[in-house]
């Protein structure tokens, strides 16, 4: 009797599962019935390993539709393409983009769109091939490992340029180097005191400078009062040497031999006045032009013809 009843427990157990798979698959089945899919291909370059076919194709993270078929693009074996099934509701914008993300530790992988600006123009859907395109943008593990992958050549680069730099020739010249920067350290320190007293000379030339310099407008300015009265002296022998001549001219012979003799004299004194008042006033210019003729001097004259230049 037991025995009986254990056989009549388990058979109701076995009907009653198998009536909720029955259900559940009914379910399962009406929830998709009704609802209209359009296609839509995805191109990526990235591994679609964790995806599957039925996986899921979430649109910010509601699920929109999932994926129909997985395969090579055949034009360009280095692409996948991706058959997308997404619900018709679903606003697919000419900028909206398909990324590859995984769900958590899992490895499981879905197709992700975002982007859909509401500016932007839908993407036209078709019932029959060829099916628009939704453009793709690397995943955030194909961001990481393509940057990952450059700074590893970046990072082998630059060992073998630093060990071209670390070569035996490089580093027996980076020694001498060093060698000779002591040698000149220990050349300066023991020279210290000559390099003081040379900054010392310098430091009172720059002072003696200044002084000229500062002294400078004031000496132009004499330079200019001498040869004005320079100028103002020849000006008056000019005229003293007219009242000489027209004496002489109503006196007798006596004063117009002394004129005679007097009259050159006072020329030459005149004309020897007018020169020392035009060097005053070049002086006086090249002066202005050029403060440091008074510390350096006159350059030397140029070569002349056939003349070589002196050091």
């Amino acid at each position: 009797m037991n025995a009986r009843i254990s056989y009549m427990l388990v058979g109701l157990f076995v009907i009653g599962l198998g009536a909720a798979l029955v259900a559940g698959v009914l379910w399962l089945g009406s929830s998709g019935a009704g609802r209209h899919y359009n296609r839509y291909l995805v191109y990526t370059t990235e591994s679609v390993s964790g995806l599957s076919r039925d996986g899921v194709v979430k649109y910010r993270g509601v699920d929109v539709g999932r994926v129909r078929d997985i395969r090579l693009d055949p034009d360009n074996p280095e692409r996948v393409r991706l058959l997308l099934e997404i619900e018709r509701d679903t606003p697919i914008k000419t900028d909206t983009v398909a990324t590859l993300e995984a769900r958590g530790l899992t490895g499981l992988a879905y197709v992700n769109l975002a982007g859909g600006s509401r500016e932007a123009p839908a993407l036209p859907a078709r019932e029959s091939p060829p099916y628009p395109v939704i453009a793709s943008r690397p995943s955030v593990w194909g961001r990481l490992d393509r940057n990952i992958g450059t700074l590893l050549e970046n990072l082998v680069e630059a060992s073998q340029q630093l060990r071209t730099w670390l070569s035996d020739d490089n580093r027996r010249l980076l020694v001498r180097t060093l060698d000779h920067l002591e040698r000149i350290g220990a050349t300066l320190e023991g020279r210290s005191g000559t390099i003081q007293q040379a900054v010392d000379d310098l430091a009172a030339s720059l002072h003696h400078t200044r002084e000229a310099s500062a002294r400078l407008p004031e000496l132009l300015q004499s330079l200019q009062r001498s040869a004005q009265g320079l100028e103002r002296m020849a000006d008056a022998l000019a005229g003293a040497g007219d009242t000489l001549r027209g004496a002489v001219q109503a006196r007798d012979r006596e004063l117009a031999r002394f004129g005679a003799t007097a009259l050159p004299e006072a020329g030459a004194m005149l004309g020897e006045l007018r020169q020392a008042a035009a060097n005053l006033r070049r002086l006086s210019e090249r002066l202005a032009r050029n403060p440091a003729v008074l510390l350096r001097g006159a350059p030397p004259p140029p070569p002349g013809p056939g003349e070589e230049a002196r050091p």
